[in-house]
């Protein structure tokens, strides 16, 4: 057993906004996976860039240190300053060693003005004197931390805090090379600007300057004081790459590069919200768009499914009112020239075709009526009227009335073949029979005023024809024309043969119809003043019996004659 779907018992508008609904939502969902999918790709791609960002900032950040570190190499190496602490410490508080400190000062000085994030230069002498030069002396450095960071350096540079202050500082040790004796004579500490050092090096933007530098997961400088803790940059000693972090109950991501050159880590942070600020724009303006569609498919597609069903509930009504046997026409509304207005007219036509069949099969039943109604009038008795034109007949001859005779033989014989023949279909032979019979008595009455002619060849004499076709066509043609001139009346009738069939006509020349009267007769409203049986109901028989193709037309003008033809299919027994 084949199952239905579950909305076969729907309305044609509920399938409608059904499938209006599920499109949307179908819609909306490669919509929202298409946006995660270019989402995690824009920020994949942010991520990288973030990270590239950092490998080329702390690329120059690192060059920049390593110039520091040559600058700070440069300054303990250099004969002149160490000469001037070599007499420093031999002559501390004599005039000597006064004028030598100036010229020390002026020396560093040099140095210090090569580069403007150069905060200060400061020697301590092994006197644990400090000598310090530049745009900011008032730096201070713990020189015991640093001695004891130097203690096993061998010389080497090494970079650490400033206490109090948001910078770092380069220190190593100065050794004396004169004879290579590599006397520890003294500390050199070179203090960096670090805000002034990032913003002449690296180029972030105002919105994206949180610029970190660690040190062994300590922090040696950051851009926003007091707001990092140096377990928020626990990472790998080597290489570089990004993460994200939640510090303080926001997240972050964590771009980190190390140096090539020292002991330092570099990191980058931004905001995951500046992230996802762009992609939560795209997701509002979705779901607004979603919202905004929603609404519409629903007012749209309830709007546009009533318009198409409320055309065919319109139609169902029409066809259970058919249905319940009213077969009125209802006016429908207008609608538009689609497939339901076609039904529409479809059922129109198809309404009328049936109203006009029930109107024909009407007519239909009261000719079968009224034919049989005179059928069974004329077959009262019928033998007591042959026997009366018999008795009729015979007196007539024993009184040598001939006429008389010959007129009651004729009628006899007339009636005989009308009546006693049951048949609707007879010969055109014996349809002439009666037609000759009919004659005869008429030509009694009239005499010479009527001319009758029959020209009809003995091949179509077995040719089927409805019975009373011509007769009455005859006397018609007598009544109407003979009746009504005083001249002779010609009345002749032929026959044909035509493409559809067989053609009979019967002219005559009287007075002629006028046109008004031609259109009563073919609807019936004119009815003929003899047998009673008009052309109307003749035309109507033939129609019945052959189709529409056949049947009787008139052709007559007032006062040149007329001729009714009639049309039959070819027949014969």
């Amino acid at each position: 057993m084949k199952l239905k779907p579950f909305y076969s018992n729907f309305k044609i508008k509920d399938k409608i906004f059904s499938v209006s609904l599920l499109l949307l939502m179908i819609f909306g969902l490669l919509g929202l996976i298409t946006y995660h999918y270019f989402t995690s790709l824009y920020e994949e791609r942010i991520y990288e860039e973030s990270a590239d960002m950092l490998q080329l900032s702390s690329s120059v950040v690192d060059k920049e240190l390593n110039v520091i570190e040559d600058l700070s190499f440069q300054i303990s190496t250099d004969a002149v300053i160490q000469n001037y602490i070599d007499t420093i410490n031999r002559n501390k508080y004599t005039f000597e060693g006064y004028q030598t400190e100036s010229r020390l000062l002026e020396r560093l000085l040099t140095y210090a003005s090569t580069r403007k994030y150069i905060s200060s230069v400061q020697v301590i002498d092994q006197m644990g004197e400090k000598h310090t030069t530049g745009y900011n002396t008032q730096i201070e450095n713990d020189s015991r931390k640093i001695r004891r960071l130097l203690a096993d350096t061998q010389g080497a540079n090494i970079w650490t805090t400033i206490d109090g202050e948001n910078g770092i500082s380069s220190a190593r040790l100065i050794r004396k090379k004169e004879n290579l004796s590599l006397e520890d004579i003294g500390t050199l500490i070179i203090s960096i600007d670090m805000n002034n050092f990032v913003e002449e090096t690296l180029n972030f933007s105002p919105d994206n300057k949180d610029f970190v530098i660690t040190s062994n997961n300590d922090i040696f400088y950051q851009s926003s004081e007091g707001e990092w803790e140096r377990d928020d940059f626990s990472h790998k000693k080597t290489g570089s790459g990004y993460n994200t972090t939640e510090i303080d109950g926001k997240e972050y991501l964590i771009s980190y590069s190390h140096s090539q050159f020292s002991q330092l880590t570099y990191h980058h942070l931004l905001p995951y919200d500046n992230i996802t600020k762009q992609t939560d724009a795209i997701k509002i303006i979705m779901i607004v768009c979603f919202l905004l569609m929603l609404t519409l498919t629903i007012l749209l597609s309830r709007r546009a499914a009533k318009q198409i069903s409320k055309p065919l509930e319109s139609l169902s009504a029409r066809m259970k009112k058919v249905q319940d046997g009213d077969f009125e026409e209802s006016i429908p509304e207008d609608y538009y020239n689609d497939e339901i207005g076609e039904l529409h007219e479809n059922f129109r036509l198809m309404l009328n075709r049936i109203n006009e069949l029930i109107k024909e099969n009407y007519t239909k039943q009261l000719m079968i009526k009224e034919t049989e109604y005179k059928a069974l009038q004329a077959q009262i008795n019928p033998h007591f009227l042959y026997n009366t034109l018999d008795s009729i007949n015979w007196l007539a001859k024993i009184n040598k009335q001939e006429k008389i005779s010959v007129m009651a033989d004729a009628l006899g014989n007339m009636m005989r073949n009308i009546i006693s023949k049951k048949a609707p279909m007879i010969t055109i032979k014996e349809e002439l029979d009666i037609v000759r019979n009919y004659i005869t008595i008429q030509k009694y009455r009239y005499d010479k005023r009527l001319d009758f002619s029959l020209d009809i060849p003995e091949q179509y004499h077995n040719s089927q024809i409805p019975k009373l076709s011509i007769q009455p066509i005859v006397e018609n043609a007598i009544q109407h024309g003979l009746e009504e001139m005083i001249d002779e009346c010609r009345v002749t009738v032929n026959i044909s043969e035509k493409e559809e069939g067989l053609e009979i006509s019967v002219s005559d020349n009287g007075p002629g119809i006028e046109e008004d009267k031609l259109e009563g007769i073919y609807r019936g409203e004119i009815r003929s003043k003899s047998s009673g049986i008009g052309l109307n109901n003749i035309n109507e028989r033939i129609k019945m019996m052959f189709g529409d193709a056949y049947g009787i037309t008139i052709e007559s003008e007032a006062g040149k004659g007329t001729k009714v033809k009639i049309l039959l299919p070819y027949m014969t027994e």
